[in-house]
């Protein structure tokens, strides 16, 4: 009985189907999708695939269907696509489209979704939408080491705090 695919598979095996040796994908699952930009996109602004740049470069459409495809031929390959039955064209359609909204859902997981475009800075979310193309957000890269530089100074003194809270609480509780 051979095991059960694992997540580091569906990671190696899409990262192999990428000419770049897959440095596009992370090598474990992170939440990258939780990377520092200066707005949150609410669900309605997700389901714009228009929403931040107003025409995104094709180059970034482009690279952002490459990993998803890789995404969803390493979940077929592996056997972990869609289970629905091929008895029709009706079937085999929802069997793409939930296959295709699962690899959407994973390239949140792991696809690095910052990127450097010269003196900009992108972020790449998936669309909500399995027919949708990529939400793309820029900022000039002086904005964003600004941005990530603050949030992580923030970051730093909030960790700070929590820790000397631990130690105050570890002590109350020897003295118990």
């Amino acid at each position: 009985m051979t095991p059960s695919p694992t997540f580091q598979d569906l990671i190696r095996v899409a990262r192999e189907k990428l000419k770049d040796n897959g440095d596009r994908i992370a090598a474990i699952p992170h939440p990258f999708r939780n990377t520092w930009w200066p707005d949150e996109p609410t669900m309605q602004d997700e389901l714009l695939s228009d929403r931040g740049i107003s025409r995104p470069p094709a180059d970034i459409e482009k690279v952002f269907a490459e990993e998803v495809t890789a995404i969803r031929d390493a979940l077929g390959e592996l056997g972990l696509d869609s289970d629905v039955a091929d008895d029709d064209a009706g079937d085999r359609i929802m069997r793409l489209m939930n296959t295709q909204a699962k690899a959407l859902s994973l390239w949140d997981q792991i696809g690095i979704p910052v990127r450097r475009l010269g003196n900009v800075v992108i972020r790449i979310r998936a669309p909500r939408d399995v027919m949708g193309a990529p939400i793309v957000q820029a900022l000039t890269i002086d904005a964003y080491i600004r941005g990530a530089g603050a949030k992580t100074a923030d970051d730093a003194v909030k960790l700070a705090d929590l820790r000397r809270q631990l130690e105050r609480w570890r002590s109350a509780t020897v003295l118990l």
